[in-house]
């Protein structure tokens, strides 16, 4: 099928020319905006439209004679601050065409949903994945009050929930869409689930330059992280006249600790358990004084997590680390987790299918990890993977970038793979069907039995 034949075009959404930053935090009116967008394409495509307590929204159609297994495929659309125009809304858009295309074929027996993920991103209420983890039930209703937009807070006092938002939110959808059904999750489990995304580096971009041609990234592991911030109390002092033995400084705990992660991170990534990384340190109450040392001081630590490692392990790492650092500066050390997550190993099945399609379809691919977070590793399906597109500038910046080659492929993935597991099955003319066989067997003898009595008694009449 042509291109320029789609409801769902690309310029619609994106403009391949530009490098503006996006501002579409989850849930704020640019963001609510998109999503409107996004769902009247749907409705175009014949879907039910469905959002749920979390603000996930959800199109869904129904095709062929008899569907029974359930096709899910979307991504997010909220972005981090002065981002990407691609990461997240990539993935709804390729999920979108391809709902399409199934729709045009008449030739697919399944339920395809498409889905929008709500606050994909930790930007603005420092939880990640909110709507696929409230999907899988690793967040309820009840924990959206523990969650504040910290940028709000800092610069203006102002204390907004991530539950009130998600309220507010859904109070905008149901005013500027007609028909959308409020329902407690846009689904609980479904059979096989797919995700596009932009990769968030340029791996698969320099395999590109290579060879000449655009490489998918199909996803083995989703990765998750921990992320937890700690408090150095230490003791304050005259910079100066203090001797180096007699100091019990937090700022040189937090540099100590921050060269101990980088070393496990480091360790982690040659055995393909992770990474790790200190990302955001300072003094408490700091007055600027530089003859001062501070009485505490804080960091904040990302551990990403693939394959078989998990948060536990990461913890009692820290633990190791924490207890040399108090050996070495005698300052004490408090942590506090702000999020966790267990490490998705997708499936091996439909992994397979999609590197048989690229093969057949001449594209290329690599098989990789995903060391970001995605919806993917919380989405509840029987079986699930995810692809990456190459970008050519990195992800969660303005420069983001990818070509329409690349997203196009993408888009003829899902579309072999979902015909492939919801293909109608043709009917077979010769079959048998029993119960109307042995309905017709039946009366058939109940004819030939008549048709004997009535002989008989022809024969009698006339003296046989």
């Amino acid at each position: 099928m042509k291109e320029d034949a789609r409801k769902v075009e690309l310029d619609d959404f994106f403009n391949f020319n530009s490098k503006e930053a996006i501002n579409r935090l989850a849930y704020t009116e640019a963001d609510l905006e998109y999503k409107v967008k996004v769902i009247e394409k749907m409705q175009e495509l014949g879907m039910k439209i469905t959002i749920d307590k979390a603000g996930n929204i959800c199109g869904t159609i129904k095709l062929g004679n008899n569907p029974t297994k359930t096709f899910a495929m979307g991504s997010h659309t909220d972005s981090v601050y002065d981002g990407g125009q691609y990461d997240g809304p990539v993935g709804v858009m390729v999920a979108l065409q391809t709902a399409e295309e199934m729709i045009k074929r008449k030739n697919c027996n399944g339920i395809i949903k498409v889905a929008i993920y709500a606050c994909e991103e930790s930007s603005r209420f420092g939880n990640a994945c909110v709507g696929s983890k409230y999907l899988s039930k690793k967040l309820s209703e009840d924990d959206f009050e523990k969650y504040v937009d910290k940028k709000a807070q800092a610069q203006r006092g102002e204390i907004i929930t991530l539950k009130s938002e998600i309220e507010n939110a859904r109070k905008y959808l149901k005013e500027h869409v007609k028909g959308i059904e409020e329902v407690e999750r846009i689904f609980d489990e479904v059979d096989y689930s797919l995700e596009a995304h932009i990769e968030q580096y340029e791996s698969l971009d320099k395999k590109a330059k290579k060879t000449g041609k655009p490489t998918i990234g199909i996803i083995d592991s989703v990765g998750s992280s921990l992320r937890l911030r700690y408090t150095v109390k230490g003791e304050p002092n005259h910079s100066g006249s203090t001797p180096m033995k007699k100091r019990h400084n937090p700022a040189d705990t937090v540099g100590y600790i921050g060269l101990k992660v980088r070393k496990l991170g480091k360790k982690w990534e040659k055995e393909g358990l992770g990474r790790a990384s200190q990302l955001i340190i300072g003094t408490i109450d700091d007055k600027g004084s530089l003859n001062q040392i501070a009485p505490s001081a804080r960091g904040a630590i990302d551990f990403r997590l693939i394959g078989e490692n998990t948060s536990e392990n990461a913890l009692e790492e820290f633990k190791k680390i924490k207890e040399k650092a108090y050996n070495k500066f005698k300052t004490e050390i408090t942590e506090e987790t702000i999020s966790t997550g267990i490490p998705a190993i997708t499936s091996k099945k439909l992994n397979s299918k999609i590197s048989d399609i690229c093969e057949r379809l001449d594209i290329n691919y690599h098989m990789m990890a995903s060391y970001p977070g995605q919806d993917t590793g919380y989405i509840p399906a029987r079986k699930k993977t995810m692809i990456f597109i190459p970008s050519t500038e990195g992800s969660h910046n303005p420069n983001e970038s990818t070509t329409r080659e690349s997203i196009e492929n993408a888009t003829q993935i899902f579309i072999n793979l979902a015909q492939d597991l919801l293909k109608q099955k043709d009917i077979d003319k010769f079959k048998v069907n029993v119960e109307e066989f042995n309905k017709k067997e039946k009366d058939c003898k109940e004819k030939n039995k008549n048709q004997e009595s009535k002989s008989k008694n022809h024969d009698k009449r006339e003296g046989r």
